[in-house]
């Protein structure tokens, strides 16, 4: 499968009270990032001049540097503003980051992975759906193309998954996309990107499973 294509470093999408969320990729190389948002500006000639911008980190460990190399670009060369950060559950980097700052050891209080119950969606994800779960995510319906399901643990889909899912956001690769029939531009497990190969979708089969075997994301059908 093919780890590359299609791949964006940051994805930008208009919020409806006016803001951009701009999502940050978390396997992407920090100056590979900053490259593609310098031609970005280029060709959006002005448009985001006052915008009013959420930086979205997903999964990608905070670094200060890089997050004010961030600000001060969109800031000094967009004539943008940066309103929100947001950060993934994976924290130890910005608590490490806190505790230098005030000289004082921050510890993380982990929750048991058994007090957490799955995400349950009982209906059909639509384009512009963005479920995010903590562990497993079950989707009771198809995922849309234009969804996107991110789980910390496996993504169950009672339907066709064309949307896009991104399992194992944590770095677990022993996580697993379960679905009827996969048939997405992309999947996700931990750090992992892959798209699937076009099969012959009258074959019949029970349901498929991605998951990382050998190095690599491997669809197989049951």
């Amino acid at each position: 499968m093919n780890l590359e294509r299609g791949v964006a470093p940051v994805q930008i999408r208009a919020q409806r009270d006016g803001q951009f969320l701009f999502l940050i990729d978390s396997s992407m190389p920090f100056q590979m990032i900053l490259r593609y948002l310098e031609k970005k500006h280029k060709s959006s000639k002005g448009f985001f001049v006052s915008a009013k911008i959420i930086l979205d980190l997903g999964n990608r460990p905070f670094r200060f540097e890089e997050v004010k190399a961030l600000r001060d670009m969109l800031r000094h060369n967009w004539g943008a503003s940066v309103v929100e950060l947001r950060l993934g559950q994976h924290l130890d980097s910005f608590f490490d980051w806190a505790s230098k700052q005030i000289d004082i050891p921050i510890r993380q209080i982990p929750v048991g992975e058994n007090l957490m119950e799955p995400v349950v969606v009982r209906q059909t994800c639509r384009s512009g759906v963005r479920v995010e779960a903590p562990m497993d995510c079950i989707i009771l319906g198809d995922v849309n193309p234009g969804a996107e399901v991110i789980a910390g643990r496996d993504i169950i889909v009672f339907g066709v998954l064309r949307g896009i899912a991104h399992a194992g956001a944590m770095g677990n690769r022993d996580a697993k996309i379960w679905a009827l029939s996969i048939e997405p531009n992309q999947i996700r497990i931990a750090d992992l990107v892959a798209v699937p190969p076009q099969e012959d979708r009258h074959k019949p089969k029970k349901y498929e499973v991605a998951q990382i075997k050998e190095g690599r994301i491997q669809v197989l059908t049951f």
